[in-house]
This record gives structure tokens, C-alpha cells and sequence, in this order.
């Protein structure tokens, strides 16, 4: 004989949450069940479970002498009731109230509407009397017929005027009426749809069975939608020292409709929506490319970026509250941050310090994973053809042992905002550079560039097209040199019938077998280079109040026949 097993019922959102690991685009809940168990087979029932929780994503583990046997997932029919719920009860009476209100002024309409109809009747009888008289007779105007006709007439304005202006008070308030019953109407569909939702629910059941009376511990986890977080920054620079903070932020966003109280938080770097599946490749085939009409299409490009707005030496931090140098001030408050990171093969978990209780519907939530404090080498740099401008910026090798992911960030310099920017991936040992702003003290000058056609060859001619740049360098600052990156791109060739040479400066050539060892991550020094994307770095040294022309010349060399053409891509 088969007994009935012993079944014990669980609100699965009153359940203690032992941790919330928060995914990027994911969550997953870990919640501990304590339940006593009766010899031989058990049902632990966990009822109303999260709406949003991932399909086939619970699992369950437990500690003591007990058998998991199985587990089922399965949508329980609540019993409907009788009456409607009170709040949609009191709306329905409120609809029914206001559609009443809006028949009475529809009425009164009418009624106004009719008015004024059957003057315009009684005014159209009358006109028409005088222009077409009867077939018996002529009509007569003597003064009694002059002088109803004038007080008719003015009946007819003023009462007519009247007619109309309350027809349109009745219309202006059939409008509102109208309105108030459609927003009451939408809340009423809004309430019924939730109503609806709630008429099922997710129910696990969890099968077990021991040989004793026992204290069992289950943890039951499972994975929940609308939940994500992502990284953001605070760089602060401080040019004095120089130092480089960056505090490291994870930003969660919770819309899973169960509330995270008192929860022991875990940020992982893992992406499970990527299903770690290794895409497919197709076959290559070459074939012989029939000709074409080629169209070309000018593409504008905005030469000009936005600019920070500049700034000049920031004061200290204590003359900008108002106190002397001899007023001492409070210490700066300790920033908490994670008591635990963990380098997983393809991850990175931090924990955070402390609990935290996230409900439903919060769209950010920030804690603290850490601090990270560098020694930055500051640098300008300038993109003349771009931007005329020098941009002040810090660079920087990462020497802890946090991977930097990518997000916004917020920029301070000497402990004023300057910028906000976008920080790339940068691993523990690769280098990072920070914009800090246009710094105003170095002018930059774009001249027109030189350009001028030359021909040669005694059997084969060919063309050369030279181009000679002259970019101004001024250092206006009279107390410190400065080092300066200038960046420049020099036409790449596609074709080996296109010949480019760069004629000035001398460069040292981009060298592939370097791109992943040091050279990529070492401070600029002066000279010029090829970077891989077959730019010039030209990095020079200028002293205080001096300037100096840099002149950069290339020629490019093709068949005379053939026109090169010069595109920017990305």
C-alpha cells in the first residue's frame, strides 16, 4: 500500500535569499529552504515563483541524509473568485458614474443643438417670405412690417449668438468628459490584464525521501529576466602628484517583479545569452569579377569635433571651499568596496561587501567593485586634420590585477569635472589613456597643404602626386616643456602598382611581430612611427614659449594612365 507523501508548502518569495549572482544581461537567485522531514517520501511545494525566471533554469541541492528524487515545474490555476477585487469593483462604479455625466451634457447638447437648428428654420421662413412673395399678392413693407422685421432680426443675433456660444461650452465639456471616462477605461484594462496574469502562477515541486525524521537544507536556484548590470568610472587625475584613481562602479538594474531584501550580491563578468557557440564558416570561392558601372557617391565628413570646454589651472581644493592653507580639514571618507574577486576561467565574480535590498522596478542600483590607483605619464596629443586642437591626456599601464570593462566614465582633473568619455576593455597589464580635455596653453595651426603633379619614366611613364603638410606647434606656457603626439594619416596602397614614400620625416616602420609585446603599451618618445593602422605618430619635445613647424611630405607614385582615389575607412 502506497502512503500519501508528506507535503510541505513554501512562499517562495518569504524564502531567505543566500546570494544574487547579477549577469549582464541575467540574474541568478539562490534561495535557502529549511524544512523538517518526515520519514519516507517528502513534497517540498514552493509556490508563486518569480514570473520572469528563465525556462529550465532551476536547480536544487540540498545537505542531509535525504534523497532529491525529482523536480517539477508547473502552472497552478488560482480558484477564481466570486466578486470582482475591490479597487476594480469601485472603478467600474466610477465609469458608470462619469458615462451618466457624459449622457447628461451629450443631452444638453442636443437640446442646444436643436435650438439653434430651429431658429436658423424660423430665420430662413422668414427671409424667404420677402424675396419670393406669395402668388396671390405682393408683398407689402410698411412700418409695422419695418419694424417687427428689425426685432426679429435682433432676436435672432442675440439669441442666435447665445444658441451657439453655450453649444460650444457643452462641446468643450463633452471633451473633457469624454476623456476623463477613457483614462478610467485604460485603467480598468490595465487592472484586468494584471488580474488576468496573476489567475496562474509557477509552482515547483520538489520530490524527496529519507529512512528518518529530519532537518533538511535545500538551496534553490534558478535564473530570472530584466536584470542586468554594467561597469561605469570615476577617473580622477591629479596633476600634481600625478596620480591616476579610478574607481570602479557596477550599476545593476532589477525589473525582475520579485524584490532582492537583505541579499548577498555577486556582479560576474560571464555572458550567458552568448550560448557559447562557436560560429559556422562558409566556403571561400574566388571568381573573376565581371565589370560594372561604378557609382560613386561623395560622402561629407564633419572635420571638426566637439571640444571640451577650456578650462585653466584648477585651484586647490580647499581655496575653492574658501579656507586658508592652514585650516586643517576633515580626512576624506573610505569608499567601500569588493571584499572578494574571483578569476574564473572565462569570468570574473566580485562580491560585494555589503547586503543589499534591490526591489522590483529599480532602474539603478550603484556599488562599489574597487579601487584602482596608477602612476600616469601625462601626454598631449592632436589630430590636426581632424581637429586643430591639442588634447591633454593621461597614460597609464593598468598594475592591478582588475580587468577594466568597457562603460562610461566621468572624468575629473584636480578634483574638477572636465569630461565625460568611454573606457575601453584594458586587462592587468595594458595600458589605458584618458582624454582629460583641449588644453589651450599649446596652439595647433593646419596649413593648406602643398600639392603638385610630377610625370617621369623613359618607357613606362607614370605619375607622382607629391603632398607636402605644415602643422604649427606653439607652446605658450613659459614654466615646463611639453611632449606632444601628432597624428597624421598617410595614404596606404592597395595596389602594387601604387608606390607611397614618405619623404619627411624619417620613420621607424610599423613591425607586426611587436604589435602584442611592449612596444604597444609603452610611453610615447620622441621621434616618428607607424602605428598598424599605417598612421604617423610624429612625438615631439617642445620647450617653454617656443614653436616649431612639422612638415610632413609623401608622394605617391601610379601609372600615368590611372587616377588614384583616397578613401577613410574605419
Amino acid at each position: 500500500m502506497t502512503t500519501n507523501p508528506s507535503v510541505h508548502e513554501f512562499e517562495t518569495r518569504d524564502l531567505k535569499i543566500a546570494e544574487v549572482k547579477v549577469f549582464t544581461d541575467r540574474a541568478e537567485i539562490r534561495r535557502l529552504v529549511k524544512v523538517s522531514l518526515k520519514s519516507g517520501v517528502n513534497e517540498v511545494v514552493l509556490k508563486n515563483l518569480c514570473k520572469t525566471m528563465a525556462q529550465g533554469s532551476i536547480r536544487v541541492e540540498g545537505r542531509g541524509n535525504a534523497i532529491i528524487h525529482d523536480v517539477v515545474i508547473k502552472n497552478v490555476s488560482r480558484l477564481p473568485t466570486e466578486a470582482d477585487p475591490p479597487k476594480i469593483t469601485n472603478l467600474k462604479a466610477a465609469i458608470l458614474e462619469e458615462k451618466n455625466r457624459l449622457q447628461k451634457i451629450t443631452d444638453r447638447g442636443t437640446v442646444v443643438q436643436k435650438c439653434v437648428d430651429n431658429l436658423d428654420k424660423v430665420f430662413e421662413q422668414v427671409g424667404g417670405g420677402l424675396v419670393n412673395p406669395p402668388k396671390d399678392g405682393v408683398a407689402s413693407l410698411n412700418e409695422g412690417t419695418l419694424e417687427s422685421l428689425t426685432n426679429f432680426f435682433q432676436f435672432y443675433g442675440s439669441n442666435s449668438e447665445l444658441y451657439r456660444e453655450k453649444l460650444r461650452s457643452v462641446e468643450a465639456g463633452h471633451r473633457e468628459q469624454q476623456e476623463k471616462v477613457s483614462k478610467l477605461e485604460n485603467e480598468l484594462r490595465a487592472l484586468m490584464h494584471n488580474l488576468n496574469e496573476e489567475a496562474f502562477s509557477h509552482t515547483a515541486t520538489i520530490t524527496l525521501e529519507c529512512t528518518e525524521d529530519l532537518e533538511a537544507e535545500l538551496n534553490v536556484v534558478y535564473q530570472v529576466l530584466d536584470a542586468s548590470w554594467h561597469p561605469s568610472y570615476d577617473i580622477r587625475v591629479d596633476t600634481e602628484k600625478p596620480s591616476m584613481s579610478i574607481t570602479y562602479f557596477g550599476k545593476i538594474r532589477q525589473f525582475t517583479k520579485e524584490d532582492w531584501t537583505s541579499a548577498p550580491l555577486v556582479l560576474s563578468t560571464a555572458q550567458p545569452c552568448l550560448a557559447g557557440r562557436i560560429p559556422d564558416l562558409g566556403t571561400l570561392e574566388a571568381t573573376f569579377r565581371r565589370p560594372e558601372v561604378q557609382h560613386y557617391q561623395t560622402r561629407s565628413m564633419n572635420a571638426s569635433a566637439s571640444l571640451f570646454g577650456a578650462r585653466g589651472p584648477q585651484n586647490r581644493r580647499a581655496e575653492t571651499l574658501g579656507f586658508s592653507d592652514e585650516v586643517t580639514l576633515a580626512p576624506p571618507m573610505a569608499v567601500a568596496v569588493a571584499s572578494e574577486i574571483t578569476q574564473n576561467t572565462l569570468s570574473t565574480e566580485f562580491k560585494i561587501l555589503r547586503e543589499a535590498t534591490i526591489p522590483h522596478g529599480t532602474d539603478e542600483h550603484k556599488v562599489t567593485i574597487g579601487v584602482v590607483t596608477l602612476t600616469p605619464k601625462l601626454v598631449h596629443e592632436s589630430v590636426p586634420s581632424k581637429n586643430a586642437a591639442a588634447f591633454l591626456t593621461a597614460s597609464a599601464v593598468n598594475t592591478s590585477q582588475l580587468a577594466l570593462l568597457a562603460g562610461f566614465s566621468s572624468v575629473y582633473l584636480n578634483n574638477a569635472f572636465v569630461a565625460t568619455s568611454h573606457l575601453k576593455n584594458v586587462s592587468p597589464g595594458e595600458r589605458l589613456t584618458c582624454s582629460l580635455g583641449v588644453d589651450t596653453a599649446i596652439r595647433v595651426e593646419y596649413k593648406p597643404a602643398k600639392k603638385y603633379h610630377e610625370e617621369g619614366g623613359y618607357i613606362t611613364k607614370h605619375s607622382a602626386n607629391v603632398t607636402e603638410q605644415t602643422i604649427s606647434i606653439k607652446n605658450t606656457r613659459n614654466e615646463q616643456p611639453v611632449l606632444l603626439t601628432v597624428k597624421h594619416a598617410i595614404p596606404r596602397s592597395t595596389d602594387e602598382k601604387i608606390r607611397v614614400k614618405l619623404v619627411s620625416p624619417a620613420a621607424t616602420p610599423y613591425d607586426a611581430e611587436k604589435a602584442g609585446t611592449e612596444a604597444e603599451n609603452s610611453e610615447p618618445v620622441e621621434g616618428a612611427k607607424f602605428n598598424s593602422s599605417n598612421h604617423l605618430e610624429w612625438t615631439i619635445k617642445l620647450a617653454p614659449s617656443s614653436s616649431k613647424d612639422l612638415i610632413i611630405k609623401y608622394v605617391v607614385e601610379h601609372p600615368k594612365d590611372e587616377t588614384v582615389q583616397y578613401q577613410e575607412n574605419f
